[in-house]
């Protein structure tokens, strides 16, 4: 299985001691001596392993033979791979482990990637399968929440679940203040527009007053939570529209925390509307 059909959100994973969207400073390296140690002086493993890699790049295959020959390419070819985006990288290695060509070991795979702290395992143990790439415990998605809710609302309202997909990129590619600002901008411009859809009003206050008084909602002190969150994140971060020249400062935290809490309540209405 494709390593991006198994995590197709990996950039948005999220993880203080592991590496989940990128791959370590210098596994380039490590990663030689373990193709190495698995071909075990099998020169025709090793020329499988290094012309699968120049298919990857793409590049020209290697024309030597002999394993002393061969280990002169092994730097050239593993260089290139691992400057590839991770996907690249992670497809090889599982192929390499069932492809009869080189057979790598899942197991010693396994134990390599956890000693270059890399959040995946490789799983092979399905009898009818093929292998699969699993988290490893403790790495959590950035975007889990905001995907969820994307669920909830495509069949209620187009314009959220549009803006739900651009919060999501934004969270998949953060660099700076600006990337979170619009990501929680976005979730906040779902939850209006989800607003709108549901009470026919062309206003938030108006639709959440609206939505209140017809008493169908659920609890007032949940239908006007998005109000609340609304006038919040504006006082808070009075720039999170682009235009206003009042600066802030939104944390990398503080914007999942805030995606997490706008989602929940787009979530809670839509369930609200279905049923």
């Amino acid at each position: 299985m494709p390593f991006k059909k198994d995590h197709p959100d990996y950039r948005a994973y999220a993880s203080d001691a592991l590496h989940v969207s990128g791959l370590p400073d210098k596994f380039s390296a490590s990663l030689q001596g373990f193709i190495i140690r698995q071909c075990d002086k099998n020169a025709g493993a090793l020329k499988a392993a290094l012309n699968d890699i120049a298919g990857r790049i793409p590049t020209e295959p290697t024309t030597n033979w002999g394993w002393d020959f061969l280990l002169n390419d092994v730097a050239f070819y593993v260089n290139k791979l691992c400057k590839l985006p991770m996907p690249k990288v992670m497809d090889f290695l599982s192929e390499a482990c069932t492809n009869k060509s080189t057979s790598f070991s899942v197991d010693e795979l396994n134990e390599f990637l956890e000693g270059q702290a890399i959040g995946y395992v490789l799983n092979d143990s399905h009898p009818f399968g093929a292998p699969h790439w699993e988290l490893r415990a403790s790495v959590e998605s950035r975007t889990f929440d905001v995907k969820e809710t994307t669920t909830h609302v495509k069949d209620v309202c187009g314009q959220a679940l549009e803006h739900l997909e651009q919060a999501r990129e934004h969270l998949e590619n953060t660099k700076t203040d600006r990337d979170r600002k619009d990501a929680v901008r976005d979730c906040l411009s779902a939850m209006e527009s989800m607003l709108k859809e549901l009470s026919g009003e062309s206003d938030i206050k108006a639709a959440t007053k609206k939505l209140r008084n017809s008493n169908s909602w659920g609890p007032d002190l949940i239908v006007k939570d998005g109000l609340s969150l609304w006038d919040r994140m504006h006082q808070l971060y009075p720039d999170v529209r682009h235009g206003n020249p009042n600066a802030s400062n939104l944390s990398d935290e503080e914007a999942l925390y805030w995606a997490e809490r706008i989602t929940c309540f787009i979530r809670y209405m839509s369930r609200v509307h279905k049923r």
